[in-house]
């Protein structure tokens, strides 16, 4: 039997198995190694003895080696007998120096009359040594394979499958002399297939739980990028049968929601200032992992909370906070329990389930009038084109999207997107005519998917309108006192369903810089002369759509203004994305990302700064300014701060101070007539589970807070 593979293990091989503290320490235990057996081909172990311990090495590779002592997995031990064994090949079926040596970076010092022929017959060797490890690896048992994979294994495995099938970028192989490396969006560091140790010997530092699936799908990639079919179940390859599964949560479903309780009340022992990157790298996984389980939703959530962690591990990105991770992970945790809570109720499942795109339904839509269009990117890296529509018939507003996840969609970009389009066509076209859809899809939540399937006709183009026909029922709002009912929260865990609307404003002013809230402010006015702030933050992201906002109110006065309703930070902003222009010939859509305005005439210095002083004067005559927080929003900005503080560093318990203070909240509270806050207090003040308490507590106090969110309006007075 053969021993190789323990000569062709390299420092990062065996660094995937252990890390390099220990394989340093490994080193300075080299002398401490003997062998303990012989070694010809009918032994089925070869042991050592190394220190005090005995260590078994088993041909299967160093995931089978074992060790007497009381370390957990791959050992200090184990690791000198692997390198010893590489200092002394010729005993192992060996014959050249293994790859950590340092010796082999002294065969360039042969005579140079023979360096020619030497090059070519190592060129021909490796050529020769690669293509028998690609013919050993594909040559794999696939049955065998799929046959010792659990069933939750194999469906995980088929999701990554599918995922490198429409993007080859997430999973990159290079074929090497002795191994295959496998380098996926998953890990820095690659997977590695041994192919005379098989399935079972392949290494990777991917999480144990979903290490076996993630392993499966490289060899099954590997199969079909050299054309050879991989033989999975015919359960897996039954695309409809998905739809017909009864809306529960089956067992597999459960472990999963539970492994994410986990996870999230781990964060919160850790402490949020010491959280690890590798602690963040399962929920990629695990989201990949809850699609393949049908649970949509799920997925997406963990999507946002590992984008949104990952921005705030990120040593370059100073835009997210120990707060704002807080928070996600304390909605997350709410919409877990919620998930578990409505085992009983069908209806409510569906809901927090969600829907997949493969289950939207086939409709037709006679009138669809398009309001505008905004190009915008997360903080977990996705990107997209949004376009928002009102449909004149049903009197109902429907978005449509073209997005794509974590920037590894190299030729999707801004302006591909306005290139390409949604249904075929470019986003001018889309913005300049009324449509009729044929074979159009719709989700659940009013969402239009951008298949390409879907057919149109044109009715009529969009300048036929005029401002009068903007005052239908329920295409735009011109009364801002309406506003504060798209923002009130329906249940705890339920998203803001519409992220759009249309504002149809009296009058317009030009944006002005607020350096508390670093981020430009532009008032616009309705009908009754109240006023309301649309807000345009301080990033690059928005510096291009704020010069054009500025030139086209200097310029044009948009008569309306398409805007997203934003609620992070802990309060409502409105993000203006595209205008609507009032023209001779007619009404037109102005893009803030896509489109470019007219240049302004010049104005000279003087005009310049005088304008700028009587406006400024005008204003603060003219409006009555002041936000002026309420005792409970106090009180909530308090007591939260309290609870950052403890998910942040972790500990397990109060301190007696502290007590204290909590307990000055809940009387806070309790006065104020909120008693389910005051209740939650007492128990977080028994529990022994800290982090459970903090997340519960969290939660609910966001929930007290979205219901003090309102638009600031501002009335005019008389200025004598």
């Amino acid at each position: 039997m053969s021993w190789l593979v323990y000569l062709q293990y390299d420092e990062d091989s065996l660094a995937l198995h252990s890390n390099a503290g220990l394989i340093r320490r490994a080193k300075k235990a080299l002398d401490q190694v003997q062998l303990s057996s012989n070694t010809d081909d009918s032994q089925q172990q070869l042991e050592f003895q190394v220190e005090e311990e005995q260590v078994q090495l088993s041909p299967e590779g160093i995931a089978a080696a074992t060790c007497s002592c009381p370390a957990q997995g791959c050992c200090k031990h184990i690791l000198s007998s692997i390198l010893w064994m590489q200092q002394h090949p010729a005993q192992f079926n060996g014959t050249t120096t293994p790859p950590t040596a340092t010796s082999a970076n002294t065969a360039v010092d042969t005579a140079s009359e023979h360096t020619s022929h030497t090059n070519t017959a190592s060129g021909a060797d490796s050529v020769q040594a690669t293509q028998m490890t690609l013919a050993a690896a594909l040559a794999l048992d696939s049955a065998a394979i799929l046959k010792k994979s659990t069933k939750v294994t194999r469906r995980l495995a088929y999701q990554f499958f599918l995922d490198w099938q429409q993007h080859p970028e997430h999973c990159q192989i290079d074929i090497q002399a002795d191994k295959i490396c496998f380098l996926t969006e998953l890990s820095p560091h690659k997977v590695q297939l041994f192919p005379t140790l098989g399935f079972a010997g392949m290494l990777s530092d991917l999480p144990s739980k979903q290490q076996a699936a993630v392993h499966l799908a490289c060899i099954a990639y590997l199969f079909h990028h050299h054309h050879i079919v991989w033989a999975w179940p015919d359960d897996l390859l039954q695309n409809a049968a998905e739809q017909n599964i009864p809306i529960q949560l089956e067992t597999e479903d459960l472990a999963l929601i539970n492994e994410l309780q986990q996870i999230t009340q781990h964060f919160m022992h850790q402490g949020l200032s010491h959280i690890a990157h590798e602690s963040v790298l399962a929920l990629h996984i695990l989201n990949m992992q809850a699609r393949a389980q049908n649970l949509p939703r799920l997925a997406a959530e963990l999507r946002q909370l590992h984008g949104l962690m990952r921005q705030f591990l990120s040593e370059d990105d100073h835009q997210v906070d120990e707060n704002q991770a807080f928070d996600q992970l304390a909605y997350f945790y709410a919409y877990l329990a919620a998930l578990l809570a409505n085992q009983q109720y069908p209806e409510q499942l569906q809901q927090l389930k969600g829907s997949s795109q493969r289950d939207y339904q086939q409709q037709q839509f006679a009138h669809l009038i398009p309001l505008g269009c905004e190009w915008w990117q997360l903080d977990s890296g996705a990107r997209g084109l949004s376009l928002y529509y009102w449909d004149a018939e049903q009197q109902q507003h429907y978005e449509v999207t073209q997005a794509r996840a974590n920037h590894l969609d190299s030729t999707f970009d801004k302006n591909s997107a306005a290139q390409s389009g949604i249904w075929g066509s470019n986003i001018d076209y889309l913005l300049q005519h009324q449509l009729e859809l044929t074979q159009a899809k719709m989700s659940d939540n009013n969402r239009l998917s951008a298949s390409s399937e879907t057919r149109f006709i044109e009715k009529a183009e969009f300048k036929q309108l005029d401002v009068e026909q903007l005052k239908q029922p329920g295409l735009a709002i011109d009364d801002w006192q309406q506003l504060d009912h798209l923002i009130r929260p329906h249940s705890s865990v339920a998203r803001n369903m519409q992220r759009y609307v249309l504002l149809r404003h009296q009058d317009i002013e030009k944006p002005e810089l607020n350096e508390v809230e670093q981020c430009f402010e532009c008032r616009i006015i309705d009908q009754h002369g109240h006023s309301l702030k649309l807000s345009m933050p301080v990033e690059s992201h928005y510096e291009n759509r704020l010069k054009h906002f500025n030139s086209l109110i200097f310029t044009a006065k948009p008569v309306a203004t398409l805007v997203r309703i934003d609620l992070s930070q802990h309060r409502a902003r409105l993000i203006p994305c595209s205008v609507i222009l009032e023209k001779k010939d007619g009404l037109h859509i102005f893009s803030l990302d896509y489109h470019y305005p007219p240049r302004p005439p010049k104005a000279n210095v003087f005009e310049l700064i005088t304008g700028r002083i009587e406006k400024m004067l005008k204003q603060k005559k003219q409006w009555q300014a002041g936000i002026h927080h309420t005792p409970l929003e106090l009180l909530l900005l308090h007591s939260q701060s309290f609870l950052a503080f403890y998910a942040n560093i972790g500990r397990a318990k109060f301190d007696p101070s502290d007590q204290e203070k909590l307990i000055g909240y809940r009387q806070q509270f309790e006065d104020l007539g909120l008693q389910l806050i005051a209740q939650q207090f007492d128990q977080l003040l028994k529990t022994n589970n800290l982090a459970h308490g903090l997340l519960q507590s969290r939660h609910l106090l966001i929930q007290l807070q979205r219901l003090q969110y309102r638009f600031e309006l501002e009335s005019q007075t008389m200025s004598f």
